[in-house]
């Protein structure tokens, strides 16, 4: 995915968000060295707006400085993505029971079309950028702003985390979309059915059957 000369208004966000999506998209994958001076040449900008985008990165936890002050994309650790997914299962079955009881039709329509895409979905990334905009659209749909505003902190290593598995097992792109289109799917019925208690457990069991896929860890 090519980086494009960007605005002069807002720079810094601008220059976060391309980067971010070049980081999912595989562009600068796990332990690439993301020069300033390279980047800002890309960009058609100054260093000074890519720093400060590059900071805002690492808040997210896209993007790590080692003791120099250099920056890379992080390599997540096996104990990262456990890290990662427990955090997840902490938020998502709740946001899953309360989407039962509270969501509107608009939110069902938005479900209802990520799961047509993803039917459709082709490549690893297409695949992980559908994953995480399905979730986000339970959090949303949920109703709660207090797990929306953990969710936003957590939503990009979610999108790392997904692009940097995805890619380790790129071979299995249609069996991972058609596991993956049926636990979506079935949390999709159940939790338009109003059935609170069962989404909260799909919910669950989706992301723990994740710690399946890790090697070395059990299934808990």
């Amino acid at each position: 995915m090519p980086l494009n000369p960007v605005r002069r208004v807002n720079l810094a966000h601008d220059i976060s968000a391309q980067l971010s999506q070049a980081i999912v998209a595989g562009d600068f994958p796990a332990g690439a060295v993301l020069s300033e001076p390279m980047l800002a040449k890309r960009l058609g900008v100054s260093r000074a707006p890519v720093r400060e985008a590059l900071i805002e990165l690492e808040t997210r936890g896209m993007v790590e400085f080692d003791e120099r002050g250099r920056s890379r994309v992080p390599s997540l650790t096996h104990d990262d993505l456990v890290d990662i997914l427990g955090i997840r299962i902490a938020l998502e079955p709740r946001a899953a029971s309360l989407a039962a009881r509270r969501a509107d039709p608009l939110a069902f329509i938005d479900l209802e079309r990520n799961l047509d895409a993803m039917r459709a979905a082709r490549t690893p990334t297409e695949l992980a950028r559908l994953d995480t905009a399905f979730h986000s659209g339970i959090v949303r749909a949920s109703g709660s702003r207090r797990l929306h505003l953990c969710w936003n902190v957590v939503e990009h290593q979610v999108d790392l985390w997904l692009a940097q598995m995805q890619s380790r097992v790129d071979a299995l792109c249609h069996q991972l979309r058609d596991t993956t289109v049926a636990a979506h799917a079935a949390m999709f019925e159940t939790i338009r059915s109003g059935d609170a208690l069962r989404a909260e457990e799909l919910a669950r069991k989706h992301l723990t059957d994740w710690l399946g896929v890790l090697p070395g860890t059990p299934v808990v």
